[in-house]
């Protein structure tokens, strides 16, 4: 009986997975063409103050749409596929540099970033995902972090493995929720976060890359004051 329940989990569980990639996939072709169409107008009606904003909105939410596409995707593909050893060394330095800069885009110069990175401490992995995971967690720090706050980032080695952290003065996650916040579409202040321009998927696409590497995602928060994001890999994926 137990097997039979386990066999029909996976299985109503392999269902919701295609679904989902299936419903992605047929969503992205009209919603390029309606983007396309409103890249066009935006240009036509870039003088007249009643249009202009109205497709300036309209581009920001196509906009939105394609992101939790490509975020459905991604975690779709990371969910059905074989956990398998990657062997690649992976720059994480390197990686990191190049999403703090991205960041630093996303702020607007309106944070003050500080970072601490070991540029000799490499991973074994897959870089495509490792930069989602890495991604998800600074941009989450920008999006709540307001004007003037501060967000340190920081990448080393101790004797447990490697550390990547990321710690913020944003406006912190109250205790009830932090057991949720890796949920998909799990928000904890719902207004705020689509402001952000979020789309509610970051945090579970990190718990599953995470996952794939053998890694650890620890959660502290004091609302009000901040968060700290920490992953921890194992010595075993640390590229020597």
């Amino acid at each position: 009986m137990i097997d039979d329940a386990l066999i029909q989990s996976e299985r109503l569980n392999k269902m919701r997975q295609d679904f989902v990639a299936n419903v992605s996939h047929e969503l992205r072709t009209p919603l390029t063409v309606i983007h396309g169409y409103i890249d066009t107008l935006l240009t036509m009606y870039q003088e007249d103050p009643k249009l202009h904003p109205i497709f300036t909105q309209i581009l920001q939410q196509t906009t939105r749409m394609d992101m939790i596409i490509s975020d459905l995707l991604l975690l779709a593909r990371i969910e059905s596929e074989t956990p398998r050893i990657h062997n690649d060394k992976i720059d994480v330095p390197k990686m990191l540099t190049a999403v703090v800069q991205d960041a630093r885009n996303l702020s607007k110069n309106q944070h003050e970033f500080y970072l601490n990175i070991d540029e000799s401490l490499k991973l074994i992995g897959e870089e495509h995902e490792l930069r989602s995971a890495f991604s998800n967690i600074i941009f989450n720090a920008v999006h709540y972090t307001k004007p003037g706050g501060q967000i340190k980032i920081s990448w080393h080695q101790s004797a447990q493995g490697a550390y990547f952290i990321v710690q913020d003065t944003g406006i912190g996650i109250p205790e009830k929720d932090i057991p949720r916040i890796t949920e998909r579409f799990y928000r904890v202040d719902k207004g705020r976060s689509r402001q952000s321009g979020g789309t509610g998927l970051g945090l579970a696409i990190v718990k599953h890359v995470l996952l794939r590497h053998q890694a650890e995602l620890d959660i502290g928060s004091v609302l009000h004051q901040g968060s700290t994001f920490t992953c921890i890999f194992p010595l075993t994926r640390i590229a020597q």
